[in-house]
């Protein structure tokens, strides 16, 4: 009896000093979180790598990467950014990887590294094609960096493959798209033959 009594205290014990031990680090996420919705991302940014360092917070490590990411992505930091991006991929579960393997691609976009960030983009349907709209987000920018590398005809493949059936505003835009980037396509090609 004295020794189940015993047990039952220590238990409780160790439960309680997790309790505590976790209880600051969700403050800290708290207020890390607080400090981002109000747009304070260099004040929150080092916050939230306190966390993601000590390892003692209940917030899963994917989270806090993506938060780190969200962060240098404010501040215009996108190479840091990337990285924190790429960290929290491979932390995370399926169905939150998407939206951040999109927010390479367009950290990337924003570095002007266009071919690596269509490659980027593209591997959300690659990797991830059974989530709904960031699928289509993804062939969207892709168009726009290939438009950007003068690729027109590829631009407006990937725009067409955006535009899908065309039933909602955001697809009949990516479908405008598709058509004008095949006029500029066409017209460039008649330019350079009758250049010729």
């Amino acid at each position: 009896m004295r020794k189940r009594l015993l047990s039952l205290t220590l238990f409780a014990a160790i439960g309680f000093s997790i309790a505590y031990a976790e209880q600051p680090a969700s403050q800290e996420y708290t207020r890390a979180n607080k400090l981002f919705s109000q747009s304070r991302y260099s004040e929150a940014l080092p916050l939230y790598q306190r966390l993601s360092s000590a390892h003692t917070s209940n917030v899963p490590s994917g989270t806090l990467s993506l938060r780190i990411g969200d962060c240098f992505f404010q501040l215009g930091n996108y190479q840091n950014a990337i990285d924190a991006y790429r960290s929290a991929l491979k932390n995370q579960n399926r169905a939150e990887q998407a939206p951040t393997q999109y927010w390479i691609g367009f950290s990337t976009f924003l570095l002007g590294n266009d071919a690596e960030a269509a490659a980027e983009f593209l591997k959300i349907p690659e990797r991830y094609p059974e989530s709904g709209m960031w699928v289509s987000t993804a062939y969207y920018w892709a168009g726009r960096v290939c438009e950007r590398m003068g690729k027109k005809e590829l631009a407006a493949q990937y725009y067409r493959k955006a535009g899908g059936k065309g039933t909602s505003t955001q697809e009949r835009f990516a479908l405008k798209k598709a058509e004008a980037a095949k006029g500029q396509g066409a017209s460039s090609k008649g330019q350079a033959a009758r250049g010729k």
